[in-house]
């Protein structure tokens, strides 16, 4: 139990990894060189871990996932994203801690990052941000100190072994929180890593990996629209089938160009960052023959591009979430031009059919 506020009680320990969206480099960033920029929400999945009654004999997992008696962890025997994540976790302790914890523990998983009506899911990347919650929950528990980067290796690490192949973005944003601009490790130089010995893979140099990061979207404001049709990634990345060079180093240019836009404060290139993006995926869905821009993503992103912001789908498509970035010029009424403008747009939305949905930028983490 844990006290109403939500601070952890005597001897309990908090992790969070929040939600994430794309600007920018979807598809791309499958690629060694493909370049993204991803934005963590404000909806989170957080753990929490405490030492378990003393008549308790074994430790537990709990979650919505797990139903009400929950998991027995097995540190030799996991089966999914959560319980490699802890088995990894216990295996670093042991190794550079030279201590193996033997009091049963209990860990409890929860997460806002889905619709509460409905359950349905929006596309905030739920697996990674369960693992990166359980690493820092586990790890502050069990004496380890860790940095956002620590934690993101972790949680990709546990997410190989549990057999999921992305890129990674969504646990490097929810590692980090804010804005980050992220390259893939080398996902061959990876495996033979992680296949070496997973312990040593998280301590070890990746290749290839690129990680910058920032807590704003210097003077932006994020407007998420939700389409109402769940999509799963996995199957939107199979259609389409890889991406060529062409688009990976277009789409990588558009990202470090927003990434500088972000820093200096231009309104005027991020726009036009996300409509050069749009472009691009409107031709690789087409040749891909591969639904990523949907009849309301389109209606999204056009709402937003008619009323001087700019708007995209974002992630693989085909339904989830689309994003528009909002701001205006420098001015003594440039705070209210962006309210105007965001509540006209987030009011079309509601017209077209778009779920707006409540979320800002995360803090870092």
């Amino acid at each position: 139990m844990s006290s109403a506020k939500g601070e952890p009680l005597e001897g309990e320990s908090i992790g969070r990894g929040c939600g994430k969206l794309y600007l920018t480099g979807e598809y791309a960033v499958m690629d060694v060189e493909g370049l993204a920029v991803i934005a963590g929400v404000n909806r989170y999945v957080t753990v929490r871990c405490h030492d378990a009654d003393p008549s308790q004999p074994v430790s537990r997992v709990y979650s919505s996932y797990y139903g009400p008696q929950g998991r027995v962890i097995d540190i030799d025997a996991p089966g999914d994203i959560a319980t490699y994540t802890i088995s990894l976790v216990y295996r670093i302790v042991a190794g550079e801690l030279e201590n193996t914890p033997e009091s049963p523990i209990n860990i409890v998983i929860e997460s806002d990052l889905d619709d509460a009506d409905s359950g349905a899911k929006y596309g905030l990347g739920s697996s990674g941000a369960v693992a990166v919650a359980v690493t820092r929950a586990l790890g502050a528990h069990l004496g380890l100190e860790l940095n956002s980067l620590d934690v993101y290796k972790i949680a990709m690490v546990a997410t190989l072994l549990a057999g999921a192949a992305g890129s990674g973005g969504d646990i490097a944003c929810s590692a980090h929180g804010g804005v980050v601009l992220y390259r893939r490790p080398n996902p061959t130089a990876l495996a033979e890593l992680v296949a070496a010995d997973p312990v040593a893979a998280v301590a070890a140099p990746w290749p290839n990996l690129r990680i910058d990061a920032r807590a704003d979207l210097g003077g932006l404001q994020l407007l998420v629209g939700w389409t109402g049709s769940p999509v799963k990634t996995d199957s939107q990345l199979k259609k389409a089938g890889g991406a060529d060079r062409v688009f990976v180093r277009g789409v990588s240019s558009i990202s470090e160009k927003l990434w500088q836009a972000l820093a200096d404060g231009d309104h005027t290139a991020a726009f036009a960052c996300l409509r050069e993006n749009r472009t691009l995926l409107q031709d690789y869905e087409r040749e891909r023959a591969v639904c990523i821009e949907t009849e309301k993503l389109k209606a999204l992103a056009d709402i937003a591009d008619g009323a001087g912001a700019a708007g995209k789908s974002s992630g693989s498509g085909g339904g989830d979430c689309g994003i528009a970035l909002v701001g205006a010029s420098n001015g003594t009424d440039a705070e209210s031009s962006t309210r105007e403008t965001a509540a006209d747009i987030t009011a079309r939305w509601q017209a077209a059919g778009i779920r707006p949905l409540s979320l800002k930028l995360a803090a870092q983490l």
